[in-house]
Order: structure tokens, then sequence, then C-alpha cells
């Protein structure tokens, strides 16, 4: 059995070894001998951890990096709408997700992201995992086929490309809608990698230790892993054991990952982390309550991911649908980018990027529901945000605007534009762009949305 220190290190970097190994080849790596043997081995003992049975066997492939990047752009260009990819550092800057250097080319980025952090993926289509990465030690290949087995295992059951788009087209972009969006979509990834994770934990503590994963094994690797940053991770692979462990491939990897940006790593790493923290807080009550988040009530938004008491209770956020935009003149001038939610995931990213680090966790925690709306001047760089938001109770709201206002003087310290932020008890309105004369029209519009009920997704 290998060290304590071992161990728990593995533990601490286990939980995105699929997604963070190192390659460097063009062609399709080959696989080791027995590949398929081994991953035919490794879904028994997925089978044994889980308590079910996979309805078919899944095969293992390789693919090549210039393979799977066109994957990805056909992915991209599929899923992502045009005015989001052509606008892209323009909307997640206006938002205040990023203050790095401009974003030129979307495309290119996110394939940049997927090619230099992805080493193995299950595709639903096709019913096979597909691995990109080489070099991979013998124990953290079998990390990385556990947790593409176990997706397979959801997919048979769950059907992953259904729970995923919600009933709606295969990768439609949310449109306007309360329940169908962008933190809600990110919620149910978080559950189907955070399970993934879970999994892939036991299976690891279960291999090393020749012992079935206790709960409280896992309680304990679940606090090591909840609080994950990038920072924490750097420090893991100095250590010579996890260089051991993972191969010194993984040093190539990391010095990509400290050009993506950093909004982007933590979502990343969130979905992977704070989802395996939701997964296990409700699989106490046993795996069939695991399955009611993929049949009887998936999670509604990234605070029941932060807040699995409130995935308990069904305290559903509020949703909220914007008016016909082109009714309003001071909006005449202006392109729609982008129409979504952002979630109490991203607000924690948003105080985080804009210097408000030590509040944004409990400022965040409030959050109700939200709805923005990104535009650009025709014919101009000018950008537009309307922001509507609920919190939780007056207080909360409060909190949220004296932290917001922060936020604002941050963001146009060096470009001022108009801004207005209006509290009214639990709600909180807020314009930033546009012209001075037409700012309180633009705040009457943000004011007359009304929250719509809910729906069960």
């Amino acid at each position: 059995m290998k060290s304590g220190m071992a161990l728990r290190a593995l533990l601490l970097i286990s939980g995105i070894a699929c997604a963070v190994p190192a390659f460097t080849q063009d062609a399709a790596p080959k696989l080791p001998a027995g590949a398929q043997d081994n991953a035919n081995a490794i879904a028994k003992e997925v089978e044994q951890i889980r308590g079910l049975t996979f309805k078919q066997p899944v095969r293992v492939e390789s693919q090549s990096i210039a393979d799977f990047k066109e994957y990805v752009s056909r992915e991209i260009d599929t899923s992502v709408p045009k005015s989001i990819r052509a606008h892209y550092g323009d909307i997640v800057r206006t938002l205040g997700l990023y203050r790095g250097p401009r974003i030129e080319d979307f495309s290119a980025l996110m394939t940049t992201v997927m090619s230099s952090q992805v080493g193995a993926y299950y595709d639903p289509e096709k019913q096979s995992f597909f691995v990109l990465a080489s070099n991979m030690p013998e124990l953290m290949q079998g990390v990385m086929y556990s947790h593409e087995l176990y997706h397979a295992l959801q997919d048979q059951y769950f059907d992953l490309t259904r729970y995923m788009d919600m009933g709606h087209k295969a990768g439609a972009k949310p449109v306007n809608d309360p329940v169908f969006n962008s933190d809600s979509r990110m919620a149910r990834t978080a559950v189907v990698e955070g399970e993934a994770t879970y999994i892939m934990s036991m299976w690891v503590i279960q291999k090393m230790s020749h012992q079935p994963a206790t709960r409280e094994q896992m309680s304990m690797v679940v606090a090591m892993q909840s609080n994950l940053s990038m920072d924490q991770m750097r420090e893991a692979l100095k250590q010579q054991q996890v260089s051991e462990l993972l191969g010194e491939d993984m040093k190539d990897t990391m010095k990509a990952a400290d050009e993506i940006p950093a909004f982007i790593m933590d979502s990343m790493l969130g979905v992977y982390f704070k989802g395996m923290s939701f997964v296990f807080a409700v699989q106490e009550q046993g795996w069939p309550a695991v399955e009611k988040l993929y049949t009887e009530y998936p999670p509604q938004s990234t605070e029941h991911i932060l807040h699995p008491e409130k995935w308990l209770a069904r305290e559903a956020p509020v949703g909220f649908e914007w008016p016909k935009f082109g009714r309003t003149a001071a909006l005449r001038n202006w392109e729609l980018l982008d129409d979504d939610v952002l979630g109490e995931f991203q607000w924690r990213i948003i105080f985080r990027e804009q210097g408000l680090a030590k509040e944004a966790e409990s400022v965040a925690a409030g959050w109700g529901g939200d709805r923005y709306a990104v535009f650009k001047k025709k014919d101009s760089d000018a950008t537009l945000l309307l922001l509507r938001t609920c919190w939780d109770s007056e207080q909360e709201a409060k909190e949220f605007a004296d932290a917001y206002r922060r936020v604002l003087a941050t963001k146009y310290a060096d470009a001022p534009v108009p801004t207005l932020l209006e509290q009214e008890g639990s709600d909180v309105y807020v314009v930033e762009g546009g012209a001075e004369k037409d700012t309180q029209a633009l705040m009457k519009l943000v004011r007359g949305v009304k929250p719509v009920k809910p729906r069960r997704g």
C-alpha cells in the first residue's frame, strides 16, 4: 500500500486526473496492451462500488489531438450562438467575470482549453470513451478509466444527452427561459461530473487500500477537494510522490493551465469538486436519492450544488423573463449579445475577479435569482448591461448592493460609464453603460421585469 501522504496527495488531485493529464502527440496515442480488458475489469469494479450493472460493454478507443480539436470545433459551432462566439471577450468583461487581456477568438480559446486540459472523454453518441493522453502511469490510467466508464454507466441509465438538454433541441442556447439557462445546465454538469468524480475517488481508495471506501473516508476526500484551488493544485504537484504518481508530463499541462483565464479554470474545477461535494451530501440518503437528481428533481441552479440543503428543501430559484427589447426606444441602436442567468457560482467568481475575494462567498450566498442582458452598440465597441436580481432577504440584498457598488467602481475605474443601482426590498436592479439620458428609461425596463413561477425541470 502507498504511504498515507501519497494517498492523500493522489486523492487531492485525482478528481481532475481525467480532465488534466498531459500529452503532446499529434497522432492518436497507442493504447496500452490489454486496454480493453483493463477497462472491462475496471467496469466490474465500478459496478460493485455503485451497485449498478452495465447494460452493455463500453469500448475504449484512442484519438489524436488533431481529431479531438476538430470534434471540439464542431461542438462549439453547433452549441454556441454566433453572437457569443463573436463577442465573447466583450460579454465576460461586461459581466465582470474577467479583467485580463482581451479575448479575441472564443473558438480558438475554447479549443485550446479543451485540447490542453482533457485527456479522455466519453462520447454518448458512440457509447465509447476516447483516450487522448499518453505516458500515464498505470494507476492514473485506472483513475481516468473509472471516471469515463462511470459516465457510460450514467448514460446507459439516465441518457446524458437528454438530461443535459432538458428536453430542448440538442445544443440549444437558453433564450429568455427562467428554467433552461446556463446556470441550471452548469448545475446538471456538476451532478454528472461530481458523481463520476465521487465514484472515481472511491475506486482510488479501494485500489490503494484493497478495501471498499467508507463514508468516513469519503468525507475526508470531499473536505480536501471541495475547496481546491489552482494554486493549491500547483503546490501539490511540487511533491515528489505526486509527480511519480502522475508522470512528469503533467507539468506541461499545468503550464498550459496558467494561460487559461481564471474564471474558466474555476468553473472547470467547480463542476468536479463542488459537484462531488453535492453528490456526497445527497448520497447520505442512499443511491436512490442520487438517482432523483436525474429523474424526479434535478438541481435547478448552482445554488443547489453549493447548498445541498436547499435542494433537499426544494427551494427553487426565482426566474425572470425580459420583455421584448425592441419596444424600448433606448435600445434601438443596441444589438443583444447575450441573455442568460449568472447564478450563485458565477457571482462568487465575479466578486473574486473584482477584488472582493474575502466576501465573495458570503455575499453570493444570499442569491435568489437573476437575469442579465448584454448589448453592444451598433457600429461601436460600447457595451450595455441590464441586470435584474433578487435575494433571500432585504438584508442580503443590501449586502449585495453595497458589494456591487464596489465592483462597479473597479470595473469602470479606467473607462467610466453611466451606472445606476437601485434596491427595493429583496430586489436589486442595475444598469451599466449606455447614454446618461437613457439610464432612467433603461432602469424602468429592468424594474418592470416580474418573477416567473419556476417549472420543475
